[in-house]
């Protein structure tokens, strides 16, 4: 249930940016503009608002907090059909990005919960399918419907599955657990939820996640439309190639991950970064490929590749800053985990755009490519080194609950 509650909430997500170029010409709106409304307007809600419903989800109520943001955000994704202007559409995602604010902070906290350290990346690996699976469905799904019928008639489809299935959370899931409390050392009080923040591996894990985030969120903004401006394809195509593409790499690449990590941590917890480096190191050569060759296939190809790092990092990296939190701080330490992916990451999108803005005189069609490049392989080159760091201190500081 929770995968599925994930699929729709990326698949609202991911909408605008899929739709991106019919939603431009519609509202003539810039590149820069697209990339606030998906990117910094966007996010910034959902990092801020995260922190506050992920302090109700630690006391237990996961179904209630996941049933009624998955209710929120599918009634404002409904509204962004009707919107007239770039304004109006910004709004609508303010309202969205409330309802899915609390959703996964929850969701993570409800795994840890139910699931013993050493196996929580697969269970958080299946959860994290719902990036391709949304992905897949955003660029099928809502570029066919698209194309067919319009953009908003696109939004009003998939709002509307949200909101249908809202019920069905709370009746699986339950309104409340009771939450388990460590006992506190000698001279210590209950854990706080801020207390992470004195963890530098929580910090480096915190800080790499982010930069892939921004690396992420440039490509999921606007992959899509440097596929149909450089490569002359059209929204049709992209939505049957790179939604295949996409979705084939995510998964797989999210269910070797997390069987991986999980048979490698239980040997060593430093696996869970050790992994996620060496992927993205890996997967490097594929973000710079992906903007530089002349094949639209190979393109599809080599951005869904770079695609898999900023979906398959997810399982470990979660995993991972769990099992440096009390059990009444895991939602929160999600939501912190979230909230510097979405405020840094909202960077991804913006600058994204500016430089495409940029360049456009001089370059054209191409100007967004070369944006492009300009920013995620670079900001994936830093997850690594974050990464890297975060392993020397994190045995040492991980939370054991017996």
């Amino acid at each position: 249930m929770l995968a599925v509650v994930g699929t729709l909430n990326y698949a609202d997500r991911f909408l605008p940016a899929v739709l991106a170029e019919p939603i431009k010409k519609d509202l003539a709106l810039s590149d820069t503009a697209i990339g606030v409304i998906n990117g910094f307007g966007f996010l910034a809600v959902y990092a801020v608002l995260g922190l506050f419903i992920a302090r109700i989800a630690d006391r237990g109520a996961f179904g209630l907090v996941v049933s009624s943001c998955l209710t929120l955000w599918g009634a404002t994704t409904m509204l962004g059909g009707a919107v007239t202007s770039g304004v109006q559409l910004a709004l609508t995602r303010i309202g969205v990005a409330v309802g899915e604010a609390g959703s996964t902070p929850a969701a993570h906290a409800y795994v840890a919960r139910n699931f013993p350290p050493e196996r929580g990346a697969a269970p958080l690996a299946v959860i994290t399918l719902s990036i391709p699976l949304a992905s897949a469905a955003s660029l099928l799904g809502g570029g066919l419907l698209a194309q067919s019928l319009g953009w908003r008639t696109a939004f009003v489809v998939m709002g509307a599955i949200s909101v249908v299935v809202a019920p069905l959370v709370l009746v699986v899931l339950g309104r409340r657990q009771a939450m388990p409390a460590l006992p506190a050392g000698p001279g210590q009080g209950p854990a706080r939820p801020w207390d992470l923040l004195r963890k530098p591996s929580f910090i480096a894990v915190v800080t790499g996640a982010a930069c892939i985030s921004v690396a992420g969120y440039a490509l999921t903004t606007f992959a899509p439309a440097f596929l149909i401006r450089t490569h002359g394809m059209s929204l049709g195509e992209v939505g049957v190639h790179y939604g295949i593409a996409s979705g084939l790499s995510g998964i797989l690449g999210l269910l070797l991950v997390g069987r991986v990590a999980d048979r490698l941590s239980a040997r060593d917890p430093r696996w869970l970064l050790w992994l996620v480096a060496a992927m993205t190191a890996a997967l490097l050569p594929f973000s710079v490929a992906a903007f530089l060759v002349e094949s639209r296939l190979t393109a599809v190809w080599c951005i869904a590749l770079s695609y898999i790092v900023g979906t398959a990092y997810m399982a470990p990296s979660i995993a991972a800053i769990q099992r440096l939190a009390a059990p009444e701080q895991r939602a929160t330490a999600s939501a912190i985990f979230l909230f510097f992916g979405a405020i840094l990451g909202s960077a991804g999108p913006f600058v994204t755009g500016v430089i495409s803005d940029a360049l456009t005189a001089e370059l054209g069609a191409v100007s967004l490519g070369r944006a492009l490049l300009l920013v995620v392989p670079v900001m994936q080159l830093a997850a690594v080194a974050c990464y890297v760091v975060a392993s020397r201190r994190f045995v040492a500081e991980l939370v054991r609950v017996t």
